[in-house]
């Protein structure tokens, strides 16, 4: 059985997934009675769209040129997204006066994320890490949506480097400037792959049947064959847009709601699909959403001051106390599909 993780979008909130795939690494060190294993190299394939891009490639990134063992461990890539956070998302004056304050341009420069992206994923290629990955963006130009995995047809993609897609992944609309670069001919102008699957665990799973040689139908029933695991970066009271102002809005007025609205809502239609499918075929186990309430972080997922980052890891801790066994079962799982 093929065990697929996919991680969702949310700026950031990457750091509850990343928190609880910290809690699940180190149970599965406990059961395997060591202190080596990394999570990522139990994985048949990783999905991640834009945060989730971030938090999966840092996953697969070999300790080394040509090894097949993940450089880092999740307490290590949760202390470099709290690390991170403040300086991607930091506050610009020259920049907000240049755009007024986000309304004549993006509202964080590319030079907040490019160095950091840099720093952490170095010159790494997809072909690099040490497992199949796959990273969502949409090419704005191409008018398409970009699937971009070191398993495909042909490796067209095994060239990109690393923190390229990952950077075309984040580039929420509004928020960052689409990502811009070239691999040999192909040009490449990305927004956030979170316009079409904030949620990638559909894609990933697609993916993954790819991957188990099932395009032809071979195996007409893969659910039973495939775990997923879809991890959320947190469910917080949604902000409402009442009739009687919403009502009086123009285009200036939608354009934050509309991708709070379409971020959601993508993410919720794919955990039903899913849901449904899995159950459909019989298998409903071997669907898993963990996607925790957000009690203490009530701010925006573009908030990395010290106290919301503080308030996210006190969410997390509190859905891992509080879900304990499922998560010290799931771990058991996970080791045994990996015997």
């Amino acid at each position: 059985m093929k065990i697929i993780l996919a991680l969702d979008g949310g700026g950031i909130r990457g750091i509850v997934p990343a928190t609880i795939l910290d809690y699940l690494e180190k149970k599965i060190n406990q059961i395997k009675g060591t202190k080596t294993i990394k999570i990522g190299s139990y994985m048949d394939l990783i999905g991640g769209t834009s945060t989730g891009s971030i938090v999966g490639s840092l996953m697969l990134l070999p300790c080394e040129e040509n090894s097949s063992v993940p450089k880092y461990t999740m307490e290590k890539i949760s202390e470099m997204y709290i690390e991170m956070g403040p300086d991607v998302f930091k506050s610009n004056l020259r920049h907000n006066i240049k755009t007024l304050w986000g309304l004549f341009g993006p509202k964080f420069p590319a030079s907040n994320i490019e160095p950091e992206l840099l720093q952490m994923l170095g010159h790494n290629k997809l072909k690099d890490l040490v497992r199949p990955c796959l990273f969502n963006s949409y090419d704005i130009d191409k008018r398409r949506a970009n699937i971009y995995t070191n398993q495909d047809d042909g490796q067209k993609y095994s060239d990109y480097y690393v923190k390229d897609v990952v950077r075309g992944s984040t580039s929420i609309p509004a928020y960052f400037p689409p990502a811009y670069f070239n691999v040999g001919v192909e040009e490449n102008t990305l927004v956030d792959g979170g316009v079409f699957a904030n949620n990638p665990a559909m894609v990933s799973y697609i993916e993954a049947i790819k991957m188990s040689g099932n395009k032809k139908g071979r195996n007409k029933s893969p659910h039973n064959n495939i775990l997923v695991i879809s991890l959320g970066t947190g469910m917080s009271k949604r902000k409402s847009f009442p009739y009687m102002k919403s009502k009086k809005w123009g285009m200036a007025r939608w354009v934050f709601p509309i991708l709070d609205v379409l971020l959601s809502g993508s993410s919720e239609v794919v955990d039903y699909e899913m849901k449904k499918l899995f159950e459909a075929y019989g298998s409903p186990e071997n669907y898993i959403r963990i996607n925790p309430p957000l009690r203490y972080s009530t701010e925006p997922a573009t908030n990395a001051s010290k106290e919301n980052i503080t308030n996210l890891l006190k969410d997390s801790a509190a859905y891992i106390e509080e879900n304990q066994k499922f998560l010290d079962d799931l771990a058991q799982r996970i080791v045994d599909l990996n015997i």
